[in-house]
């Protein structure tokens, strides 16, 4: 499971479901997940894009308007679909078809869920908590997190390369000096970590000798790269916050363990809390921010070294 949560929408008339999409949009969000729309106009152009396998193994749910211009039908649509796609839950709609349930069941499709233009938000909020609650269990949510996190460290490095080559040569100088003190001092905590290790009494002392060159290292040279370039405004202080906030629980969720009594499972870290449901959720809504900041910082650098 991943944060976004891919919507295929089947709409000739985009113009009439805005309101009904940004309700989707901030019911999914409030959930800790990102809604990513992808619209086609007919039936033909949706059942070309999910037969690329690529794509449509990453589509969570379709939207199937019932009247979508000239054409098929939304219901033709539908069959076609579950030909292609046989496991994936589809929403059928319409303003004006009195009876979709009808049209439904006299073709046969299963894994349909009908409602008015006006509920869709509702209806489709409704599918995506019914999917979504079989994966956000605290093990996968651990995924989830563990993700996200390393597709900010991508972001994070490529956002440090193109820094540095926007950089004049002084800076770049400048940076490659910093990263050589940064080893020498990450030298001397390995050094110090081999010496504890050789030293250890018991095998629990290695729990605590892991790391070298870590992800908060490359954040604290992104944010002195972006200093020297004189390009912060709130960029270093969005850096910070992730690396005070985000991080420290990332890398203990990567450490608690999972503690099974019968059906229920729990994550506990080494004090013996436990990490909840709503703490992951809070947790995948800041990650969420994260990921949507460096994401454009990325962009933006990008942008400037173009």
């Amino acid at each position: 499971m991943r944060l976004d949560f891919n919507l295929l929408w089947v709409e000739n008339q985009q113009d009439l479901v805005q309101s009904q999409r940004e309700k989707l949009e901030r019911d999914v969000r409030a959930q800790g997940f990102r809604l990513q729309v992808k619209f086609m106009e007919t039936v033909e152009a949706a059942i070309e894009c999910l037969a690329d396998d690529v794509y449509s193994d990453h589509v969570d749910l379709i939207l199937m308007d019932y009247d979508l211009g000239p054409g098929k039908k939304g219901d033709e649509g539908l069959i076609e679909v579950r030909a292609l796609i046989p496991y994936r839950d589809v929403v059928f709609y319409s303003s004006q078809a009195g009876d979709l349930n009808a049209m439904v069941l006299k073709h046969g499709v299963q894994g349909v869920f009908c409602s008015t233009r006006n509920e869709l938000p509702d209806t489709a909020f409704g599918v995506f908590e019914s999917l979504v609650k079989k994966v956000v269990d605290i093990d996968h949510s651990r995924g989830i997190v563990m993700g996200t996190t390393s597709d900010i460290d991508h972001y994070v490095m490529d956002a440090l390369a193109d820094a540095f080559d926007g950089c004049a040569e002084e800076k770049q100088q400048e940076t490659l000096d910093q990263i050589k003190k940064d080893v020498e001092k990450i030298r001397g905590k390995f050094e110090a970590a081999v010496t504890a290790i050789l030293a250890a009494k018991h095998p629990s002392e290695l729990f605590e000798q892991h790391a070298i060159y870590t992800s908060i290292d490359r954040l604290q040279l992104l944010r002195k790269v972006l200093r020297s370039k004189a390009q912060t405004g709130d960029w270093d202080k969005k850096l910070l916050a992730y690396i005070e906030g985000a991080i420290p629980k990332r890398n203990m969720l990567a450490h608690v363990r999972v503690e099974v009594n019968g059906f229920i499972r729990k994550l506990v870290n080494r004090k013996g809390e436990e990490h909840t449901s709503a703490h992951m959720k809070r947790l995948r809504l800041d990650l969420l921010q994260h990921h949507e900041e460096f994401e454009k910082l990325s962009q933006l650098l990008k942008t400037r070294r173009e």
